[in-house]
């Protein structure tokens, strides 16, 4: 494995990320990934939990780590002087980790918790209730905390199998800031040299992650804990990150409603024009990376005009795809994807972030030349075939969720 560096001048900083390849979408338990992330910041063969918080505090450092659906890992923001320090110290929690019970017990209370204060939240019940309808059995459709029970079932033993097999899985370095980027890449091989290049480039030992099911629910309505609001979810499965239409997609994705204010089709018919909803929002790619992204409609209306907006929103798409795309609204999207690249590269640790994403998909996404180059090329045409692959407004699953407090909102 060899690290990405960049060198970032102006503040005497330094942002470190080491990811592996192993998140939810390998785990065997649910929680597992989201726990064994968390633990490797817990305490080490040298140091407890409360040494390292203390010493980080101390020197001013930014120390975290964590578990995602597609890695898991640790992340240090550091003073540009303490940069050797920030890798040894990435090097001591990566491989010295020791996962004791009871900071595990503690953090499986924490997760439980962290389920029970979300069931209040009346969009993310139905958003989650939405991604079990188009993800599962694939990890992508539940929780990253599982659930209590998975939780109670972990146990050091079963973070720390998991932390081995994602250090053979693949590991993604990257260290931005005001560094020597020689001075750090020896550092770094003496460190990390041992560990796998990234993974998934030919030879993946990963374990593969269950498909999303071919015959999922059409429609579905869950009861969520909300007075009087009704939230309501459309969408598909579209494509991953490294697909070629991802670029098309992304720029349909503007026109529809993920640019800036009120701006995208969806949002004007839906909350501008007919007024049936508080919050309109449209995307075609959300959550692409290793696995497939989605198309994804969201409404937030009252219960009685869920029906009129689920209708508008079929007919917003189907006359997206089937009218060609005006001039000016494909520049005036082109030019928010454009315009908001610079703004994604102005620290060292976005830089971090991106250089890691970067060596996990196996894409230029931190070049900017790369970036910027995929939506200056894109014809209309493009666009619209690309759309037309990917949304068909006839098979959108449905989820709806519905007030308990109303009984306009109750199916008849």
């Amino acid at each position: 494995m060899r690290p990405r560096l960049k060198r970032i001048e102006g503040a005497p900083v330094v942002a470190a990320r080491l990811l592996l390849a192993g998140g939810s979408r390998c785990e065997a338990i649910p929680g597992q990934a989201l726990l064994t992330g968390r633990l490797l910041t817990e305490g080490t063969r040298r140091r407890s939990w409360e040494a390292i918080a203390a010493e980080a505090e101390g020197r001013g450092m930014i120390l975290s780590s964590f578990g995602g659906y597609e890695t898991h890992g640790l992340a240090i923001d550091a003073l540009a002087g303490d940069w050797q320090l920030a890798l040894e110290w990435l090097a001591e929690l990566a491989f010295g980790s020791v996962f004791p019970e009871d900071r595990l017990r503690w953090l499986a209370r924490q997760a439980a918790a962290e389920l029970e204060a979300q069931a209040d939240q009346a969009d993310l019940m139905t958003a989650r209730a939405f991604a079990e309808q188009m993800y599962a059995p694939h990890p992508r459709g539940r929780p990253l905390q599982g659930d209590p029970a998975s939780l109670a079932a972990l146990d050091p033993e079963r973070c720390r199998e998991f932390h081995s097999a994602a250090l053979g899985w693949g590991a993604y370095l990257s260290v931005a800031g005001e560094i020597d980027e020689a001075q750090v890449e020896a550092l770094a091989g003496e460190l990390f040299g041992g560990l796998p290049a990234a993974a998934g480039r030919g030879g993946d030992a990963r374990p593969v992650p269950a498909s999303p099911s071919t015959t999922p629910v059409a429609r579905r309505d869950i009861f969520t804990q909300a007075e009087d609001q009704a939230h309501l979810f459309m969408g598909s499965r579209t494509v991953a990150r490294a697909h070629p239409d991802f670029p098309a997609l992304e720029l349909a994705a503007v026109l529809l409603g993920t640019g800036a204010g009120l701006t995208g089709r969806i949002p004007q018919r839906i909350r501008e024009r007919e007024g049936l909803a508080y919050t309109a929002t449209a995307d075609t790619v959300g959550g692409a990376g290793i696995d497939e992204g989605r198309l994804l409609c969201y409404v937030g209306t009252a219960p009685e005009t869920l029906d009129q907006a689920e209708a508008a929103v079929r007919d917003e798409l189907a006359r997206f795809l089937a009218e060609p795309i005006a001039t000016q609204e494909l520049e005036s999207a082109r030019s928010f994807l454009l315009g908001r690249e610079p703004f994604r590269r102005e620290t060292a640790r976005q830089w971090a972030d991106l250089m890691a994403m970067s060596e996990l998909l196996d894409l230029p996404l931190d070049d900017p030349d790369w970036t910027s180059d995929q939506i200056r090329q894109l014809t209309a045409g493009e666009v619209e075939a690309a759309a037309r692959r990917w949304i068909d407004p006839e098979r959108l699953l449905v989820t709806r969720g519905l007030p308990t407090s109303r009984e306009s909102a109750r199916p008849t």
